[in-house]
Parts: C-alpha cells; structure tokens; sequence
C-alpha cells in the first residue's frame, strides 16, 4: 500500500467522512414541520376572528338589552325630575316607557333611498293588483256574455223548432179543413225543394215581381205567438201540449198556457 492512499479503516479516515456529511438532514424536516403547523395553527386563530362591524352588531344588541342605570347622564337627569324606573315619559306618565329602537343605516344610498323604494315597490303591487282585478273582471265579463249569446242561441233555436212543429200543426189541420193556401203564406212550412221546380219559381217570381207587395219582415217570437194564437182559436189546439181540446172551456182548464215558459 503507498503512503499516498489512505486507509479507510483509520480513525482519519472515519474522522474526514464525518465532516463531509451534512448534517441536519433530520433536523430539516422537523422545521420544516413546525412551519406547517404554525401556519395552521394562524389560519385557525384568523378564521375564529369576528369581523368588525359583526362585533359592532353584538355590542350594539347587548347594550340595547341592557338597562340604563343611574350612570346614564341622561337616566340620571330623568330620575331628578321625578322620573323613576319602569314609568312612562310625560306628566301622566302615559309616554314612551322604553328606549326608542335604533336602526343602523349599512348600504351607501341616500337618507331617502329606502323610502323611495318602499313606494316604488308599493305602486308595482298596488298596479299588479289593479291589473289582476281587471283581469278577472273581463273574464268574468267575457263569461257573462258567452252565457249570454249562448242562451239566446238556444232560445232562438227552441221558437224555431216551436214555430215549424206549429207550422206543420197548421198544415195538417187547414188541409183537413179542405183549405188549400193558407192563410198566411208562413203559417205553413216550407220545405226544400228540387233545382227545377227553384228555377221554376225563380223565372215566376222574376216575371210578377213587379206585382208582388213587399212582404213586412216579422221576427220568429212574433211568427210564433201569432200563430199558436190562430191554432188555439180556429182548432183549439196546443202546439205544447199535442192536443186538441174539445172546447174553449177544456182548453181552459186543461192547457197551462199559450206560451212555452207556462208549460214547464
């Protein structure tokens, strides 16, 4: 072994080594560590921290609840005019017996704000409730007419039927009389007709139009009473009833009415 080559199992060998290695290595990562923890522990100590205006809040509530005392100066101003604990403001005593309630103004709008949004908001109700009431209104408008229209469809169609079953009545009960033509053209029916016997009546009507009066328009209520007035006197016969009676006195008695409405 030359002299320039150490020996590894000398103690200056051993010694060397252990000045090379850094140390710490251990010591690092426990430091390391504890910063965490710290960090942590911060976090916590911040999060548990309350803002201030909630600490305003809380001071703010528990000095409301609490009572004035005689070391209020103005309690204590109170309390020489004769005023004592648990009595109304006044001569009678009948005023405000609790401090008047405060309210903490938090956003940045003006003094009037507020105020004017309550009536904003107030008006946008009040018109919802206008349009609303207006609404139902018309409906029920609406409703009222449809009722309406509908039940004067519904009569008009009841005196038409009323007045062809009349019509046929009159018919059948003027020919058994021998009669011909009645006596008024629409006291009978009329019925549909074939294209060459229309054409025929057409070119009929075409070439005595200038001698035919123009007929008066009536309206089928008054169709309808003339005629059951004219089968009751010349036949004593009730449209609603079917039936021709024997004389006027059974047809009196017997009959309900002359109009629809009484034989209900």
């Amino acid at each position: 072994m030359s002299s320039e080559e150490e020996d590894y199992m000398s103690d200056a060998f051993l010694l060397g080594s252990a000045a090379s290695v850094r140390p710490g290595l251990v010591p690092d990562k426990i430091a390391k560590q504890y910063k965490k923890e710290e960090k942590i522990k911060q976090l916590n100590l911040k999060s548990k921290t309350k803002p201030l205006k909630e600490k305003e809040k809380e001071h703010r509530e528990e000095g409301l609840q609490n009572e004035l005392s005689s070391d209020n100066k103005g309690f204590a101003l109170l309390q020489k005019m004769g005023y004592k604990k648990g009595m109304g403001l006044g001569k009678q005593g009948t005023g405000r017996s609790v401090p008047v309630p405060i309210e903490i103004k938090t956003g940045r709008g003006g003094l009037g704000r507020e105020a004017l949004l309550k009536r904003k908001q107030e008006n946008a109700e009040r018109l919802h409730r206008e349009r609303m009431a207006k609404r139902v209104k018309d409906e029920e408008r609406e409703r009222e007419d449809y009722r309406d229209r509908t039940s004067t469809t519904f009569i008009q169609r009841l005196m038409d039927k009323d007045l062809f079953q009349s019509q046929k009545a009159c018919e059948h009960l003027d020919r058994q009389k021998n009669l011909e033509e009645p006596v008024e053209k629409w006291y009978w029916p009329t019925y549909p007709k074939l294209e060459e016997e229309e054409k025929e009546e057409e070119s009929e009507e075409e070439s005595d139009e200038s001698d035919e009066e123009p007929v008066d328009d009536i309206s089928v209520e008054e169709k309808l009473c003339t005629l059951t007035n004219y089968l009751r006197k010349q036949y004593l016969y009730c449209v609603w009833c079917g039936t021709a009676y024997n004389d006027e006195k059974d047809l009196n008695e017997n009959c309900p009415g002359d109009t629809a409405k009484a034989h209900d």
